[in-house]
Parts: structure tokens; sequence; C-alpha cells
């Protein structure tokens, strides 16, 4: 295949994999386009210096229509935060659009004293609207192929975007190996796929659980919750031993 690049210059190569994202160029050569939905939640993020304070895990404060996700980055120096709210107004896609502080913490000012103190510390803020985009129908064509959320987009709340784009790319490269670079990219899309749909179900299922905004649906969900965490600790996360516990390198 021949890449035409921006400014120009041409390179051919032999096998052309779109690893190039939500906006990938390569996607609406292989598929029409398609045009994604405001899912109605805004999310805005922040990384704060952790000063020797980040604890080892992440932890997510449920509130609702709205919910905030902290953890440790670099070995517990940083502290990143992901704080998702529910509203009508629409949000502009991307990463980098800077917002007030005031506006975040005005949002989550119900929370518990631990969220407004680590609020209280951030200076620089981004929103962006969460918007839905299709699983691609098409994740390859003649000796070229998309992987990671070039072929199959996802919301954030299983964490598993880049995951997934390290999944499609062991699988790839084994089905190019058993099968070659013309007959390989079937096998890769038809060994994937579901996987990929079931994980983004999960993740907009888990969406819609974090913000119960009924008291008495929100007061039976977390108390349910609390009762099985107190009783058999390790159940909640055995529900999604499909996701965690999966070891692709025994797949390919």
């Amino acid at each position: 295949a021949d890449i035409t690049f921006a400014d120009g210059q041409v390179e051919r190569t032999s096998f052309l994999v779109g690893a190039d994202g939500l906006h990938s160029v390569l996607r609406p050569v292989l598929n029409m386009p398609a045009k994604p939905f405001f899912t109605g939640q805004v999310a805005w993020r922040a990384i704060l210096p952790a000063f020797g304070q980040a604890a080892p895990e992440a932890r997510v404060f449920m509130g609702p229509g709205r919910h905030l996700v902290v953890y440790p980055l670099r070995g517990g120096e940083l502290l990143n935060i992901v704080a998702v709210e529910e509203r009508d107004a629409w949000a502009e896609e991307g990463w980098f659009h800077a917002d007030d502080p005031e506006n975040l913490r005005r949002s989550f000012k119900a929370f518990c004293p631990e969220v407004q103190a680590i609020l209280e510390r951030v200076t620089d803020v981004y929103l962006w609207g969460l918007h839905r985009h299709p699983v691609a129908m098409e994740w390859h064509r003649g000796r070229a192929a998309l992987l990671g959320d070039a072929a199959h987009p996802t919301l954030p709340f299983m964490a598993q975007g880049a995951v997934m784009a390290l999944e499609d790319a062991w699988i790839l490269a084994a089905s190019l190996a058993a099968l070659g670079l013309d007959d390989g990219p079937a096998l890769y899309q038809a060994r994937r796929r579901h996987r990929a749909e079931r994980v983004i179900e999960a993740a907009n299922k888990n969406a819609r659980n974090y913000h119960h905004a009924n008291p008495l649906v929100r007061a039976a969900g977390f108390g349910a919750m609390r009762l099985i965490n107190s009783l058999a600790p390790t159940r909640l996360f055995q529900r999604f031993d499909w996701i965690y516990g999966f070891d692709v390198t025994r797949e390919g």
C-alpha cells in the first residue's frame, strides 16, 4: 500500500495498521462515515502532585447523576482525577478543552470532605463531552486493518480502551503469522469483534450503575454492594473476571 502524508511524502508498506484512535484517518476509508452521539455526560480531567498521599488503588465516589474516580500515576507521584456529570448541555468531544476549576468544584460540592480536599487543590482542569461511536463494520480491507479505538471506541467506564488496543495488536500479529498478510485480517476481526462489543456494553452499563438518581434505587443498589462486599469481598470483582482475568497471550 502507498501512504501519502500531509506534507506530500509517499511511503510504501506491505501492510498498514490504523491504530490512530477515535478520529482515525483510515477508518472512513474502510467504512461509511458514522456520526457519534452525545451521551448526556461530560468529564473533567485533572492531574495533581500526590505529595506522597496517593492511595495505591483506584477509588470511586458516586452520587446522583455524577461520579469521581481518583487513582495514582507514576508510582504514586501524581494523582489523576476523572469526574463525570450527567447534563443536557452538549460539550465538545476532545481531551484539551480548558475549563474553570470552580465549575468542577461546584458540581461536586455535595460530596464528602475527602473529595472537597482533593478538588480544592485543582488549578488546571479539562472538560470534554462523552460521545458514543459505533463499532466499525469493517476492520480490514486488503492489506490494511484498524486497531483499538479506530475500530471500536469505548466509553471510559471499564478502563479498557488502551488494554483492548494491546489485545488487538497481539491477535492481529498472531492472525497474520498464521494466515499471512492477505487472509490474516479476516481472522483477526472474527476473533476480536465479539469481545470488543461485550466490553463496550459493560462500559455502557457501568455508566448507568454509577449515576442512580432515584434515592430508593440508589440505596438498594449501593446497599446490596456493601452487603456483598462485607460477606464475600471478592464476589463483586469476580463478575468481571472475563475482562480482567483474560490472558490474550493464550489466545494467540
